[in-house]
C-alpha cells in the first residue's frame, strides 16, 4: 500500500490527509512549519509528527507539498538535497506548474501538480466532502488516459487517483495560469461578488447574516440550476427577457464603483441570453446591449 506523507500542516494538508485516511490510504504523517503545527496537525489525522525532512522520506512513497505557494521553491531546494530515487513529489498549488520541483525531479523523484479543485476553509473538512471533487494533474508520466498506468504501477499519482475513485483530469503545462484564473473566478471573485449585492442589502439596515439568509436560498437555486441544465438554460431576470427599463433603473442607482461590474457581467449575460434568442426577441436584446453600453 503506498504511504503519504505531508509537508505543511495548513488547511489543506490537513484536510486531504483525513480524506487519505478516509478512503484506506495510509498516511504517514507531518513535517514542516511550526513544530506546533505539525504536532497539531498529527493528533488531528492520528499520524505521526517527524522532526526531519530524512525521517518522513524514509516512512513515505510519496510527499504532498501542502505549503503557500511562495514556499513551494524553498520546500524542493530542501527536497533536492536528498536521495529522492523511487519518491513521488506532488505540489497542490493551482497556479503553479510541475516544474516548481524541478530540484527534486533532478535528484531522482517523479513529481506532480496535483490540485484539489475545492475552497479548504478549514483544517477539519469533513472527508465525506471531498469524495466528489475532481483533482487537476500535471507532471512526470501523465498521459489523458492513465488506466494502464494505475494498473501497472498502483505506487503512482494515477494510481492513487483511483484508489481514491475521484475524478480527475490531465492539464497542460502552458495552461496553468488560465487554469488557476478559472478557479479564482469561480472561487474567490465569486465571493466579492456575492458580497457586492450583500451590500445593498446591508444598506437598507439589515444585518449581514439577514442579508445572507435572505439571498441563500437565490444563491443556492442558481448554482443547483447550474448543475442540472448549465449556464444558458439557467438564465432568468430582466436581461434575459429583454426588459430594458429594470436594467435602467438599475443603472440609476448602482454605486459609481459597482457600476463598470455590473454593466459588464449583464454583457456577458446578454451574449449567454442570444445562444437561445428567438426572433421576436432580437429587437429588445438589441435595445438591451444599447442601453448597457449607455449608447441611449
Amino acid at each position: 500500500m503506498m504511504k503519504a506523507g505531508f509537508i505543511g500542516p495548513g488547511k489543506v494538508g490537513v484536510s486531504l490527509a483525513r480524506y487519505l485516511i478516509h478512503q484506506g490510504i495510509q498516511v504517514t504523517g507531518f513535517f514542516g512549519g511550526s513544530l506546533g503545527h505539525a504536532r497539531d496537525a498529527a493528533g488531528l489525522t492520528g499520524t505521526v509528527c517527524f522532526e526531519s525532512l530524512q525521517d518522513i522520506l524514509f516512512a513515505s512513497d510519496l510527499l504532498f507539498v501542502t505549503v503557500p505557494d511562495d514556499q513551494v521553491a524553498m520546500v524542493d531546494a530542501e527536497l533536492a538535497r536528498q536521495e529522492l530515487r523511487g519518491k513521488i513529489i506532488c505540489h497542490t498549488s493551482g497556479s503553479l506548474t510541475s516544474d516548481a520541483l524541478a530540484g527534486s525531479r533532478r535528484s531522482g523523484a517523479t513529481v506532480c501538480s496535483l490540485h484539489p479543485i475545492y475552497a479548504f476553509s478549514t483544517r477539519q473538512t469533513p472527508p465525506q466532502d471531498l469524495s466528489s471533487i475532481y483533482f487537476s494533474a500535471e507532471g512526470d508520466g501523465l498521459t489523458e488516459d492513465d488506466s494502464l498506468a494505475a494498473d501497472r504501477m498502483p505506487h503512482s499519482v494515477p494510481g492513487l487517483l483511483r484508489t481514491l475513485g475521484n475524478p480527475y483530469f490531465i492539464r497542460k503545462k502552458e495552461d496553468a495560469a488560465a487554469y488557476h484564473l478559472a478557479n479564482v473566478f469561480v472561487s474567490n471573485l465569486t465571493l466579492a461578488l456575492l458580497e457586492t449585492g450583500i451590500s445593498y442589502l446591508t444598506a437598507m439596515d439589515l444585518s449581514e447574516p439577514d442579508a445572507i439568509a435572505a439571498m441563500l436560498p437565490l444563491i443556492q437555486g442558481n448554482i443547483r440550476s447550474i448543475g442540472e441544465k448549465g449556464f444558458a438554460d439557467s438564465l432568468t431576470g430582466p436581461v434575459v427577457r429583454g426588459d430594458a427599463q429594470p436594467v435602467r433603473r438599475h443603472l440609476a442607482v448602482v454605486r459609481p464603483e459597482d457600476e463598470g461590474l455590473y454593466r459588464n457581467l449583464s454583457l456577458r449575460l446578454l451574449e449567454l441570453a442570444r445562444k437561445n434568442e428567438r426572433v421576436e426577441q432580437a429587437r429588445a436584446y438589441e435595445e438591451m446591449e444599447r442601453c448597457l453600453k449607455g449608447e441611449h
